[in-house]
């Protein structure tokens, strides 16, 4: 009889088993992380440190010019005697700001106001004729010298001075520029304190101090002591950052 050949079972490829299931879980552990670093870094995207910092920034300069406006008057019996004395009067004043060195294209002259005396004063009689006046100096420093003058050529009332420069753009441009930086100076140190290194400017909203004062200030730094008269222009900017 022939012999009969014992045929060995086949076995399982224990190895193999092991190393397939230990890719998998290599593999699900890659994915699970990924979604993890995913999912933090969509809230670190979507949910920013919003914060709001106010700069200001200040530009001082010399005045530049002074802008005096004053009323004239006449009365007489008579519209027209009216009307002469107050142009007699205002070409006095005229004179006498051209002779105080301002150029007549400065000097500006309203038309000719004619009531009748009892509309200003109760019981009065007569016409009263009025000329509005308005003159630009840039002698600065004399403005009291100035309305004493105008008084004494017959103006009725002189307004309070308003100061002013004339590159006003360009000095408003300089403040917001300071201001900005400032702004972002304090967003640095808070960006710094919560460890934010990436910053995005989202929102700016400025207030400007009034272009013309009737208000000037000695200088205060050694700079300006030289100059007699200051004029300030001061902006504020509201910056708000998102930070991350």
């Amino acid at each position: 009889m022939d012999s009969v050949q014992q045929v060995a079972a086949p076995q399982s490829d224990s190895h193999f088993s092991m190393k397939y299931s230990t890719g998998t879980t290599k593999k699900y552990l890659l994915w699970g992380l990924a979604i993890l670093v995913g999912l933090i870094l969509y809230v670190w995207i979507t949910s920013p440190m919003v914060v709001t910092v106010t700069g200001t920034g200040e530009v001082a300069v010399p005045a530049e010019s002074a802008t005096l406006s004053f009323s004239v008057s006449g009365s007489d019996a008579t519209p027209t005697g009216a009307i002469t004395a107050v142009k007699t009067r205002a070409d006095a004043i005229r004179a006498t700001l051209v002779a105080s060195g301002i150029a007549e294209s400065d000097i500006a002259e309203s038309q000719i106001r004619v009531v009748p005396a009892s509309a200003v004063t109760q019981g009065a009689t007569g016409f009263q004729a009025v000329i509005t006046m308005g003159a630009k100096t840039v002698h600065v420093a004399d403005n009291a010298g100035l309305i004493a003058n105008l008084y004494s050529s017959g103006a009725s009332l002189v307004s309070q001075p308003v100061i002013g420069v004339d590159n006003k753009e360009a000095l408003e441009e300089q403040a917001f520029q300071k201001a900005l930086k400032d702004a972002k100076k304090q967003a640095g140190v808070i960006a710094l304190k919560n460890l934010k290194f990436i910053r995005k400017i989202v929102a700016v909203s400025q207030v400007t101090s009034p272009s013309t004062s009737t208000v000037t200030s000695k200088g205060e730094t050694t700079a300006e002591a030289t100059q007699p008269y200051t004029f300030k222009i001061v902006k504020a900017v509201s910056v708000s950052y998102k930070m991350w």
